[in-house]
């Protein structure tokens, strides 16, 4: 059945940023056995559902009475894995330290103080990150309570959200089956969804500086002046949420992918396009107000926020969080396991011999491609390296990695022996992830208290992961795709729940709210209590009581120094100030770290009784032993 061409009116019809030529274009089969081939001709075959094909000088609808009722299924199934991965048993592991006990405790005193615009930490002024997460999580702890689910409810939404716009970005760049694979390669990685169950910034802004660069997209490839209006106004008020989540870089990340794109496809004239006038009005009411309020409230704010937390932290090791220039390709590879090994194969759908013609002809993956490499390169050039920073990242990979097996199924691009071997090579790793798995869960990894004790709930999804390895390994060698997907698919989800199933195992070691219990019971009327050369983050938060912390300040210094004299005495006295009141009358309670006792004999301290002990954790009493 032939289906001819229509030009579309519009920006798409002119050709905006369209090459003049373009290689054929093939959909995947349908479930009828045909499928689309598409030329810079006039015809095409009908899809098995309606979808968009996209030529040098027109769109082309090719529309259809095929079953859709596979696209219904794969997109109930990838709505049902989202809800499982990012959503199931979210508030089952107390909160980690150190992130997730600093921001949900952000927000509890928010909520405590009804001060939205200064942020606090255990009491003190914290100027480090605008407030947007904090009021997210502050709104959800209003409604759902204090607990770890409310702390966590904005992340596992922005990350699904996340999954939601690669398929949207993937389907508008390569047709529907390019944007579900992209969305699956997103939506499953183990770094992802473990950064989506976390109550952390990072996929809050990793999710506006998508949603930025996607309507921007959008917003110049429409042919519909209304929704390119909405689109471009998004753009900006994305891109002023950014900003509110986590400073400059919500808008120097966009800005630099969409100016690198103009550069290299030589397509300035979309600039007249923008709604200038009434976009940067949308920027400005979202994005300024809070930090006209925050400079009027704390004269220090401007320097401390823009400078010594922007500027700074980037150019300098003064955060001590240098790494390697490898550090975050490094974390792509072991963080996206088992789609990793595609990822080697995503420069072939580049022909680099042909320089800037070929991204000039084909914009998609000039666009695709600056968006990941500038934002792997500009983290990686910072001398503060964290884990969650490249998620920005992610999208653009996955959307590639859908359009490259899109091409590779249908034959528009030649296969090759780096797609076999990088399913194996995928296969491989899963292996390796199913053995780390097996190794601890006999007991033979010290840490966690792992050592000497078999654990069955890392010793089954081992296996599970050994055995779908094997399955991954054997499409490998195949030539079939869906099969390649469907083992890559299940290791990656399998992978995924087994990461989910170890954070209340981290959480022994990571979390306070074993030792909150302790502190309550053993806490009398009158004690003092102070944390000792330590702070665990998310002790405040289940105690829901600031702390008084003795030899040691940290990320609390700039706090600190605003207090007044006397209270800097009282909440944050040093060693000696400590020791006197340790050595009085009062019964003082002190939460130490596993050099508790290397730091009190130190510094003169004769007596302490242990309380109780934790993993990481000690509680301590200045009672004396009785005579």
């Amino acid at each position: 059945m032939i289906a001819r061409g229509a030009q579309k009116t519009g920006d798409r019809a002119q050709g905006i940023g369209r090459p003049k030529h373009q290689e054929e274009r093939a959909e995947w089969p349908s479930a009828r056995g045909g499928f689309a081939l598409t030329d810079p001709g006039r015809f095409a075959l009908v899809l098995p559902w309606p979808t968009v094909v996209k030529d040098a000088s027109m769109s082309i609808e090719v529309s259809g009475s095929g079953d859709p009722r596979a696209l219904r299924l794969a997109l109930a199934l990838g709505a049902g894995c989202l809800a499982l991965l990012f959503f199931w048993r979210l508030g089952a592991t107390p909160l980690l330290e150190t992130d997730e006990g600093r921001y949900a405790d952000i927000a509890r005193e928010m909520l405590a103080r009804g001060d939205f615009v200064t942020p606090h930490l255990n009491g003190v002024l914290y100027l480090e990150k605008p407030p947007l997460h904090y009021w997210l999580i502050a709104t959800a702890m209003r409604v759902l309570g204090l607990n770890e689910f409310a702390a966590r409810f904005w992340s596992a939404l922005f990350g699904a959200l996340g999954v939601v716009l690669t398929y949207r970005l993937g389907r508008e760049i390569g047709g529907t089956r390019a944007g579900l694979v992209g969305a699956a390669v997103l939506g499953t990685s183990p770094l992802y969804v473990a950064m989506g169950r976390l109550a952390s910034i990072d996929m809050t802004v990793s999710f506006f500086i998508t949603l930025t660069l996607a309507c921007f997209w959008l917003a110049h490839r429409s042919g519909d002046d209304r929704a390119r209006k909405v689109c471009w106004h998004v753009v900006f008020l994305a891109a002023a949420l950014a900003v509110l989540a986590k400073g400059l870089i919500g808008v120097v990340i966009p800005g630099a992918v969409v100016f690198l794109y103009l550069l290299v496809t030589n397509q300035w004239r979309i600039l007249r396009q923008v709604p200038w006038v009434t976009g940067f009005g949308v920027f400005l009411v979202v994005a300024v107000p809070w930090h006209v309020l925050a400079a009027a409230r704390n004269p220090d704010f401007l320097w401390f926020y823009f400078i010594h937390e922007h500027i700074l932290r980037y150019v300098t090791p003064e955060a001590h969080r240098a790494g390697p220039f490898w550090y975050f390709p490094a974390v792509i590879i072991g963080g996206c396991v088992p789609w990793t090994a595609l990822l080697l194969s995503v420069p072939r759908l580049v022909r680099w011999r042909q320089g800037r013609g070929f991204f000039t002809n084909h914009p998609d993956r000039a666009f695709l491609l600056l968006w990941f490499g500038f934002v792997t390169l500009f983290f990686s050039a910072s001398q503060s390296k964290l884990v969650p920073y490249i998620l920005p990242a992610l999208p653009p990979l996955g959307v590639m990695v859908g359009l490259l097996v899109e091409r590779l199924r249908v034959g528009t691009l030649p296969a090759s022996r780096l797609e076999t071997g990088g399913v194996v090579i995928g296969g491989a790793l899963t292996a390796l992830y199913g053995a780390v798995f097996l190794w601890a869960g006999f007991g033979k990894i010290d840490r966690l208290a792992l050592g000497g004790v078999v654990s069955p709930g890392l010793l089954a999804p081992g296996v599970l992961l050994v055995a779908l390895a094997t399955l991954v390994v054997v499409a490998g060698l195949g030539r079939s795709w869906h099969l390649r997907l469907l083992a890559l698919f299940a290791a990656a989800c399998c992978i995924s729940a087994a990461a989910i199933s170890v954070g209340p195992l981290v959480a022994r070691a990571r979390s306070s709210k074993a030792l909150a219990e302790r502190v309550r019971s053993e806490l009398r009327t009158g004690d003092l209590l102070f944390t000792y050369h330590c702070y665990p983050q998310s002790l405040p938060f289940y105690l829901q009581r600031t702390l008084d912390v003795a030899a040691w300040k940290g990320e609390l210094e700039f706090g600190i120094a605003h207090l007044s004299p006397e209270e800097r005495a009282r909440r944050f006295p040093g060693a000696a100030e400590f020791k006197r009141l340790w050595d009085s009358d009062r019964r003082v309670l002190a939460v130490g770290d596993r050099t508790w006792s290397k730091n009190m004999t130190d510094e003169g301290f004769t007596h302490a009784r242990v309380l109780w002990t934790g993993l990481n954790q000690v509680l301590l009493s200045n009672d004396r032993p009785a005579r």
